[in-house]
């Protein structure tokens, strides 16, 4: 166990690479000094390539949420055919806030589909669409530009990834391809009264239009939000 008392043995953390992609690995032990020994994360059946003295994001979950602390890569070690990795933490383990972003009430359709590794490798968008298993069609409660707010038929863990299909009105309206972005489960929580789940995800992975793209749909959304309160209190 860590001096800070939150981060132990065994504990799946996921270490996020400067492309913003969160890659899943085990906390394998603690050395001297608190160094933490992991297991080097693969993408599809390749090891991630991350260097000694680069400075890295790692996530991990308690039932409170999520928590990110920053990690520093230290050295290597290899046992077997296995590679390890020595990380020094640089910082506290802080709770990730879920208020960063103006998070617009909104209701889309989705189709939650199984986490396809092959994207982090580009894979062409329409080989994305072809593979993607859909899980379930759910519905948004919120959505801002880092994460959406779903209600699903089930539960679903935190820290596991899926692959979203949203289908905003233009889509509809244009009969254009559903917008696709990888997503993270943040929170789940089951609402006994309709025996329902609200699922909080956060996006990662996307590029710097799919980022500007939801940035504009919300402004557009919540300008068209402000003008319908000011008409009705105003009537």
């Amino acid at each position: 166990m860590t001096k800070d008392k939150m981060i132990n043995v065994g504990d799946k953390v996921d270490l996020i690479t400067t492309d913003g992609i969160p890659h899943r690995t085990l906390i394998e032990d603690i050395k001297r000094g608190g160094l933490l020994y992991v297991a080097v994360p693969n993408s599809g059946s390749i090891s991630i390539l991350i260097h000694v003295e680069e400075e890295l994001v790692m996530t991990f979950y308690r039932e409170s949420g999520r928590y990110s602390v920053n990690v520093k890569v230290l050295g290597f070690d290899w046992q077997d055919e296995m590679r390890f990795v020595y990380l020094v933490q640089l910082s506290e383990p802080e709770k990730d806030q879920r208020r960063k972003y103006y998070r617009l009430a909104v209701s889309l359709n989705v189709i939650l589909c199984e986490y396809i590794e092959a994207i982090e490798e580009n894979m062409p968008m329409q080989e994305e669409l072809a593979e993607a298993v859909a899980l379930e069609i759910a519905g948004t409660k919120d959505i801002s530009i880092t994460g959406v707010a779903l209600v699903t038929k089930h539960a679903y863990v935190p820290g596991d990834k899926y692959l979203l299909k949203l289908f905003f009105e233009d889509n509809l309206r244009k009969k254009a391809a559903p917008f696709v972005i990888c997503a993270e489960v943040i929170r789940s929580d089951h609402e006994r009264k309709n025996n329902t789940y609200r699922i909080g995800m956060c996006f990662f992975g996307q590029t710097k239009s799919m980022s500007d793209y939801l940035a504009r749909y919300v402004l557009k959304q919540q300008q068209k939000q402000i003008l319908q309160r000011r008409l009705v209190e105003g009537a």
